[in-house]
Parts: C-alpha cells; sequence; structure tokens
C-alpha cells in the first residue's frame, strides 16, 4: 500500500512517544481529569459539607446556672446571654466569655500599719467579693482579685489609722471597723464601674509585733496617763471657774454691803454734826469741853491699862483684874475699861499710887 493512501493509521503523522494529530499530549491530560473528576466530586462535596457542619457545630455553647455568657463579635461587646443552651457563630467570627455571678471569691492581705496613738499592728484580713455585672467585670477590670486585694490594703491601712490600739484590738470596736472597711472598699469599687459586689471584709488576725511590745505596752501606758492627767486639769478647771465666780459674787454682795454702810455712817455723822453745830454757835465752851470729855471716854475704853487713884485711906488693896477684864469683854468692848479706885489706898510714902498694867506689871519699874 503506498505511504498516501487511506484507511488505518498509516496516513496519521505521529510523534515520538506522542498521540496521533495535533497537539496529542493536552487531550489526553483533559480526558484524564475529567474522568477522574467524574469519579470523586461527590466525596469531596460530602467531606466540605462536613466541614461546614462541624464549624458551625462550634457555636453552641452551655451556660451553667449562676454564670452569665459575654457574647463578642470580632472582639467587641455583642450582648449577654444567660443560663441554658444557646449558639453564636462559631470563632472567629463570634466568641464567648463565661462570667460566674454566684461564686463567693475571697482574697487574703496583709500589712503592718499605724493605729491612731502610733501603734505598730501586723494585720491579716480578707475581702469575700461577687461579681454582679458580666459586662463591667470583663471590661474594667484586668485583674479583679488584684485590684480587690489593694483596695482592701489600702482601706485599712487608712481607717487604722483613725483608731487607737485598743478600739482595734477589742473585739466592741472591731465590728464598727469591719463594716466601715466594707462601706470605703465598695464605694471605691463603685468610683472604678468595676461591677463588683464587696460581701464582708475580715480581720482574721490583729498582733503587735514581738521587737516593739514592750515598747509599745510602755507608750500605751504614758498615754493612758496623760489623758488621766489631762481629765483631771480639766475637772479641776470646772471646779475652779464656779468657784471664782461664786468668791467674785460674793466680794461684789460685801463691796456693795460696805459701801451702803459707810454711805449710811457719813449720812449719820453728817446729820449729828448738824445739831452739834448749832449748839457749839450758841455756846462753845461747853460744846468743846462736852466734845473733849466724851473723846477721851472713847479713847479710854478702847485701853488696857487700869488707873488706880492714890488717895484713900489703907495701905493695901486687891484688885480682881482678870474679872474687871472678863466683864469688859463680856459688854462687848473688846479692852479693858478704865477703872478709878479712890477708897483702895495709897503708897506707904503718902504718894499717889503708881499705875498697874492688866497683867500685873508696875509700869514705872524699869522691866528686864
Amino acid at each position: 500500500m503506498a505511504w498516501n493512501q487511506s484507511g488505518g493509521d498509516q496516513g496519521v503523522k505521529r510523534r515520538p512517544g506522542g498521540a496521533a494529530g495535533g497537539a496529542p499530549w493536552w487531550r489526553s491530560l483533559k480526558q484524564r481529569w475529567s474522568g477522574s473528576r467524574g469519579a470523586r466530586g461527590p466525596l469531596y462535596a460530602a467531606s466540605a459539607a462536613a466541614a461546614l457542619l462541624l464549624w458551625l457545630l462550634t457555636g453552641l455553647y452551655q451556660i451553667a446556672s449562676g454564670q452569665h455568657a459575654v457574647l463578642e463579635r470580632f472582639g467587641a461587646y455583642a450582648g449577654e446571654r444567660g443560663a441554658g443552651l444557646g449558639w453564636h457563630l462559631p470563632w472567629p467570627i463570634e466568641s464567648v466569655t463565661r462570667i460566674d455571678l454566684g461564686r463567693v471569691n475571697s482574697v487574703d492581705f496583709q500589712a503592718r500599719m499605724f493605729s491612731a496613738d502610733t501603734a505598730l499592728l501586723n494585720i491579716t484580713g480578707s475581702v469575700q467579693y461577687q461579681l454582679r455585672d458580666a459586662r463591667q467585670a470583663l471590661y474594667t477590670l484586668r485583674e479583679p482579685e488584684r485590684t480587690v486585694r489593694e483596695l482592701g490594703e489600702a482601706a485599712t491601712r487608712e481607717l487604722v489609722a483613725t483608731r487607737s490600739l485598743s478600739d482595734v484590738l477589742n473585739g466592741t470596736g472591731r465590728g464598727p471597723l469591719v463594716e466601715a472597711l466594707r462601706g470605703t472598699v465598695q464605694l471605691r469599687l463603685d468610683g472604678l464601674s468595676a461591677g463588683v459586689r464587696v460581701m464582708a471584709v475580715n480581720l482574721t488576725d490583729v498582733q503587735v509585733p514581738e521587737p516593739v511590745l514592750e515598747s509599745q505596752r510602755g507608750t500605751e501606758q504614758a498615754q493612758q496617763e496623760r489623758r488621766q492627767l489631762a481629765l483631771e486639769a480639766q475637772g479641776y478647771a470646772g471646779d475652779l471657774l464656779p468657784r471664782a465666780q461664786e468668791l467674785a459674787q460674793r466680794q461684789r454682795s460685801e463691796a456693795e454691803a460696805y459701801k451702803l454702810q459707810i454711805i449710811a455712817t457719813a449720812e449719820g455723822d453728817a446729820a449729828r454734826f448738824e445739831p452739834l453745830l448749832a449748839a457749839y454757835e450758841r455756846a462753845p465752851e461747853v460744846t468743846r469741853n462736852r466734845l473733849y470729855i466724851e473723846t477721851i471716854e472713847t479713847i479710854l475704853a478702847r485701853s488696857r491699862k487700869v488707873i488706880i487713884d492714890g488717895k484713900g485711906a489703907g495701905n493695901s488693896f486687891n484688885i480682881p483684874l482678870e474679872k474687871l477684864l472678863a466683864a469688859d469683854t463680856a459688854h462687848n468692848t473688846g479692852v479693858a475699861g478704865v477703872v478709878t479706885a479712890p477708897t483702895l489706898g495709897h503708897a506707904p510714902d503718902g504718894k499717889a499710887a503708881p499705875a498697874v498694867e492688866p497683867d500685873g506689871r508696875n509700869r514705872d519699874r524699869p522691866q528686864r
């Protein structure tokens, strides 16, 4: 058969190792791919559907009782969910963060601080708190436990510094202190919008450090003595003022009475002087003698001397001076009166008897 005769494959040129016709290699590849896709296509689709279903199932979540779920979409707040079964778009589109609102958390703190009376104390305490707002608890505080601990310690330092050592150590003063601590910590957390409720603040251990215990006792005793002295001084001042006021009032009353007495005496003297002046104008000599005699009587009435007249019979005499002085005192004169004894005798030489003092001494005899 000639080379150009038709029939069979004799008229088709072949390339070495290739298919018949123009570009036979890609046709062969296309045929092979079409056959393979037709056989494995349903398997790939089923795998993709299963993967999608599993991805969607990762969005299922369960919230226990007492917990709260915060839903975030691409990291931003997207709402909250309560207890129960729920579903959200799977990660990385949405995510759920569980916040336990029913659990009571507790943090401890320990610090050294001073009381109001400069007493050094080692105080150990604890703060019980509960999360009450899921959104605030998640976004406001980075570390809620650390924040509550630091606020509890700061509030304890602040309030212990305003109370004495006895108030902090005694049980009667401890109750108001811990209640004030709870209120102070809660106020600070509310100011931060932390979403935290403080249940209680307890001071579990309050002690004075052993190295300073002895000096602490001395300081406390000195302060007690100072308070005692201050109270005594206040009591003395409180008693002194009324007494001074009473004394001043009495002196004013006495001065007023003395004033009235002086005025009355002066007015009486003036009233007596007027008739005396009239009598003096009528009889000057008689009035002058009478005034002299009255004046001498007044002077001698205050004298404690006994004048004895030496004229008379007898050479001896006995004068009861004690009785005379007592009688004179009984008449409220305050001094012995003038006593004359014209009949009691005279001295042996005929001279007048010497004056005798009330104590029995001779006035003219030199005294040793």
